[in-house]
């Protein structure tokens, strides 16, 4: 919630842009917004950052054990390239 500058509990696509910029974010902070914000209200609060989040370590904890290992990592030298 370090992008709730205004400290409302939610963060606005204002927000979120100033945040993704801030963190040299690459891609289009729109976008990213709207996957997070699952209830289109256009705001993003904690209960949909903690869902986003908890699909995204599911998709990286490959073999299912609750840790991701440096192998599990994108980007590590060791994790599995895409077309593997």
């Amino acid at each position: 919630m370090a992008a709730d500058t205004d400290g409302d509990g939610k963060i606005s696509l204002l927000e979120w842009e100033a945040f993704q910029a801030k963190r040299n974010i690459k891609g289009d902070p729109a976008k990213s917004f709207s996957r997070i914000d699952s209830n289109h209200d256009g705001f993003i609060d904690r209960a949909e950052l903690d869902a986003f989040f908890a699909k995204r370590f599911a998709r990286l904890d490959k073999n299912g054990d609750g840790v991701l290992k440096a192998d599990e990592m994108p980007g590590h030298k060791s994790a599995p390239k895409p077309e593997q």
